[in-house]
């Protein structure tokens, strides 16, 4: 019996008005991991790849690459990637299993976290981070950027931490013009 993740194909059902479109998106293998502006530059970060789970999931690994320089802020190890104006740093935060589903892509999201500090800062800033807000297309998984405090991951005040500290009203649109790479997407 074919489950509708059979293939590793997701479909996904939007809808506009009264007319239904359908996603069709192939989400086995290895895909690459793109942040953007506006104005059309573009880096490739590194890959994910995708694996089928059963129960209608999909594990994920992530592989951040050699253009992320390693930094050393705030007493711990991250990789960043450095422009003119500003400095991105990942800063993931994993919950196993590391699994989305068509409705769920919070695990990759927090996954693919960042913050941004001045370029070849030496310290962190919690109330700088950035997380993309993804959403399913036709080409993969696009993510709009929303700014964020990341004290809960930071500073967690209970311990273990809920693996879903964030909530909507933690959220915040970037002043326009604010980020150098204020989109992400895997294809």
């Amino acid at each position: 019996m074919k489950s509708w993740f059979a293939g590793l194909s997701l479909v996904i059902f939007t809808s506009f008005g009264h007319c239904a479109e359908v996603i069709t998106y192939p989400l086995e293998g290895t895909k690459n991991i793109v942040l953007s502006s506006p104005t059309g530059e573009s880096q490739v970060i590194g890959k994910v790849t995708f694996q089928n789970a059963g129960n209608n999931l999909i594990s994920f690994k992530i592989e951040i690459g050699d253009n992320l320089q390693e930094y050393f802020l705030a007493m711990r190890p991250f990789r960043c990637l450095t422009g003119e104006k500003q400095q991105l740093c990942w800063f993931p935060v994993y919950n196993e299993p590391a699994q989305i589903s068509a409705n769920d892509l919070v695990p990759l999201e927090q996954a693919l976290m960042f913050f941004h500090t001045k370029p070849h800062a030496l310290n962190i800033n919690p109330f700088d981070g950035m997380y993309y807000k993804m959403r399913w297309t036709e080409r993969g998984i696009s993510g709009k950027l929303r700014e964020v405090d990341m004290t809960p991951f930071v500073a967690p005040l209970t311990i273990p931490h809920p693996a879903r500290p964030l909530h909507e009203a933690d959220f915040y649109d970037p002043p326009p013009g604010a980020n150098w790479l204020p989109e992400l997407s895997i294809e």
